[in-house]
């Protein structure tokens, strides 16, 4: 069973999305103890354009956080490394989110490591600066419960 070691915060990062994509690294480390068991608790995700883009309405774009490297290009969000993605089209009004929670009181825990970000301006003309909000808490897991995740974990690589 996981104990909340603190309340939710959040952590934000700001990405700009280019033609070729870029890819920033939020670095999980900073805030859990491995050797403690605690774990990083995901609880929503949130990308959206910055209010510093040139042309927010006509903005097109794709980002991804996931556990695994995305500076080769984005992965399947079938993937358990595949954390969040969205797409968002501003012209057309289209737009898709999907968050990648754990059944348990809907919290994805990250035992440590790295989170990457990848986001990529699809067709329109412009780059767009985009912020990121992770929600979550740092939770200290039981021992059955961290080797469970570790294993998952390792597993799916």
């Amino acid at each position: 069973m996981a104990s909340a070691k603190t309340r939710d915060f959040e952590v934000f990062e700001t990405i700009l999305a280019t033609g070729t994509g870029s890819v920033k690294t939020i670095d999980l480390n900073t805030f859990v103890n491995v050797a403690e068991m605690e774990a990083f608790g995901v609880e929503s995700i949130s990308i959206g354009i910055d209010p510093s883009t040139a042309a927010p309405e006509a903005s097109l774009f794709i980002a991804q956080v996931a556990l695994e490297d995305l500076s080769g290009g984005f992965i399947s969000h079938a993937s358990y490394d595949s954390i969040y993605l969205t797409f968002q089209d501003m012209l057309t009004s289209a737009f898709e989110e999907s968050l990648s929670l754990g059944d348990v009181k809907e919290i994805r825990y990250v035992p440590g490591g790295q989170l990457q970000v990848r986001a990529d301006r699809l067709t329109s003309a412009a780059n767009v600066d985009l912020y990121v909000r992770i929600t979550g808490k740092i939770s200290k897991l039981s021992a059955s419960d961290y080797m469970s995740l570790a294993l998952t974990n390792s597993l799916s690589n």
